[in-house]
């Protein structure tokens, strides 16, 4: 239970923060506040000296794709529509996977994956639709915005299970929080000039503390000392039960209530999830569990 609430507030706080922070070096500092504190640790362990180039280009291309690209479009998104919706969308993740799994030969389609696609699909375009008509443009935007952060974590991690690149958790996250600020932190640059820190309320400060260091470095420990613990589909089913926690805590603490269109689509894209987890065989060959918020 603690983790679920752990997983599902890091929406919450990106609604909080973004009230302040600009989206692209609102995510850049998240990483280097987590990398101050992955990489003195990483850098003790031995498995730096067996990592091959080509593991090390792997790992970092996924981390552009997981930590880079998908923060990007994820900040910048959840600035237009409620972080309920926010987390309602990056659920549906497991469906894109499968759809890339299909392109790369790794999935095999059966009827009960067809059927969670399609219903996924439909629920998809339930939120769209109702965002468009009720909040306008800016809303379908941000939309689209969170499912290419999302496509863009279950693309990464289907070009991951391909190649295989393996090594240590601690390193791979360090490696990929690297590969994935640089990107990030030219397009802050770029796109919005010096952060104006001084600014910042201590609201904003809490927010972007709690994302760095309890939902990307505590997180990334307490995602692999669950896995140690439990099965993996087991995992995979606990992000279904993140989504509810995520809306009532938006609900609670920013207010936010979600039309009965997008609630709907929430429905569908649950349970298209469920029927899509169901098919999770084995746990040890399952793939571990991303976190992309």
């Amino acid at each position: 239970m603690a983790a679920c609430i752990l997983w599902s507030s890091t929406f919450l706080f990106i609604k909080v923060g973004l009230a302040e922070i600009q989206p692209f070096t609102f995510a850049s500092l998240r990483l280097v506040i987590a990398l101050c504190v992955l990489a003195p640790v990483s850098a003790r362990l031995d498995s730096w000296r067996s990592l091959t180039a080509g593991d090390a280009g792997v790992i970092a291309s996924a981390g552009v794709l997981l930590l880079g690209i998908n923060y990007a479009l994820l900040f910048w998104g959840a600035q237009f529509i409620p972080s309920g919706l926010v987390a309602i969308i990056q659920s549906g993740t497991p469906l894109l996977a499968l759809v890339f799994g299909w392109g790369f030969g790794l999935e095999q389609p059966t009827g009960r994956k067809v059927a969670a696609l399609a219903l996924g699909i439909a629920g998809a375009i339930a939120i769209f639709g109702t965002e468009a008509s009720a909040a306008g443009a800016a809303a379908l935007a941000g939309c689209l915005a969170v499912f290419g952060s999302s496509a863009s974590v279950a693309f990464a991690y289907v070009a991951l299970k391909k190649r295989g690149a393996r090594s240590s958790p601690l390193m791979i996250a360090t490696l990929q929080s690297a590969s994935g600020l640089i990107p990030l932190a030219m397009l802050a640059v770029m796109v919005e000039g010096r952060p104006a820190a001084g600014e910042w309320s201590i609201k904003a400060w809490t927010a972007l503390l709690y994302l760095a260091l309890c939902a990307s470095v505590l997180a990334f420990w307490l995602n692999y000392w669950l896995l140690e613990r439990m099965d993996a589909s087991a995992m995979l089913m606990m992000g279904v039960a993140e989504v509810p926690i995520a809306v009532v805590l938006a609900a609670i603490v920013l207010g936010e209530r979600l039309p009965v269109g997008t609630i709907a689509g929430a429905l569908c894209i649950l349970t298209a999830v469920v029927l899509r987890l169901r098919e999770v065989g084995d746990p040890r060959s399952s793939p571990r569990r991303a976190r992309s918020g």
